[in-house]
């Protein structure tokens, strides 16, 4: 019993260390400005990604405000071990809290223009990673389906290769293995999974957002120092970063929609680009005869109608992965219409 309290005051939280790590991030300059940037991000190893746990049929997209409040993390666990080296295992220990409990998670500041909604959490002004083909297109996610600027439909097996179900079986089923007590299948380093991954077919994903470039830049710097991969696996070597462009797109008026065309499609349907709280994208269709401006600049026009919505229960901002952040949330992909 003694050694299970000690396990458990280890594994506390520890405020101090919390405030330490606050206290080291990173501070950007204005993340105000209107101007949009295109980020290319070069993959020098193929990411890995998994489908969200949800009926969506879509391939899973890397977020840049998830991945920017990770190194974000990282950066400021770093500034604290340089600055007090004789804190490591305590900080490791911290690490992995911050990582499994939303308590203890530190909301960076990110170089990204911030969104602010009432009674929700606040929407990064930027969109999730669209991947390049070997032709130099863009693809746009529509439902099941990418579309390219060549104006072509492509199905999953042209965009990702999949992984064989991955399975850690925890029961020793016919091994002379006595065990004490019945291991945990639900959870913990025993979970028994069944999850399938996924190697997206391209080298790049780009990116667009809004907000302070040079700290977008400084934070990716950092990634490519330390290492830090995009997607899951990393530490195996998967989605490790080659190379990053950023650059200013005045062609492009929004960060949350791409316009669709073709055969099938008029120019005022627009695709989703970005997961978003329902209640948000509900509350900002055509119920207003008041020209709305930030409409304009998120989602490419000041009134639209929903047409085809994969609707979902997700998250919408970072942590990503926290359970708590999971509400009710239209998928990128949807398709909005013009009004």
């Amino acid at each position: 019993m003694k050694l299970s309290c000690r396990s458990n005051a280890v594994l506390q939280p520890a405020p101090t260390l919390k405030e330490a790590l606050e206290n080291a991030q990173c501070k950007f300059g204005d993340r105000t400005g209107k101007k949009i940037y295109q980020l290319r991000l070069n993959l020098a190893t193929p990411a890995v990604t998994t489908a969200e746990k949800s009926n969506a049929p879509a391939v899973g997209l890397p977020t840049l405000d998830g991945f920017l409040s990770y190194v974000a993390f990282r950066a400021a666990l770093g500034n604290v071990l340089n600055a007090n080296p004789n804190l490591a295992k305590q900080l490791l220990w911290q690490w992995n809290i911050a990582l499994r409990h939303q308590e203890m998670w530190i909301d960076f500041e990110l170089p990204l223009r911030k969104i602010p909604l009432t009674g929700l959490n606040p929407l990064y002004d930027c969109s999730v990673g669209l991947p390049v083909d070997v032709n130099g297109d863009i693809l746009i996610p529509v439902g099941a389906f990418f579309t390219s600027n060549s104006q072509q439909f492509k199905i999953y097996p042209e965009i990702v290769d999949s992984i064989p179900l991955r399975r850690r079986v925890s029961e020793p089923f016919g091994r002379p293995i006595g065990l004490k007590s019945k291991l945990n299948t639900g959870g913990g380093s025993t979970k028994a999974l069944d999850n399938r991954l996924y190697f997206p077919l391209t080298k790049s994903y780009v990116f667009f957002f809004r907000g302070d470039k040079s700290g977008v830049e400084r934070l990716l710097d950092f990634a490519l120092k330390q290492q830090i991969g995009l997607g899951k696996k990393t530490t195996l070597g998967y989605g490790q970063l080659a190379s990053f462009e950023v650059r200013q797109c005045s062609d492009v008026k929004a960060t949350w929609t791409r316009t669709l065309s073709g055969p099938i499609y008029s120019n005022d349907r627009l695709a989703l680009i970005k997961d978003l709280p329902y209640d948000r994208v509900f509350a900002r269709r055509e119920i207003s005869e008041i020209p709305d401006t930030r409409n304009q600049e998120l989602f490419g026009c000041e009134r639209f109608a929903l047409i085809a919505t994969i609707e979902t229960y997700g998250a919408y901002c970072p942590p990503y992965w926290l359970r708590e952040q999971r509400t009710q949330i239209v998928r990128y992909g949807s398709i909005i219409q013009e009004r």
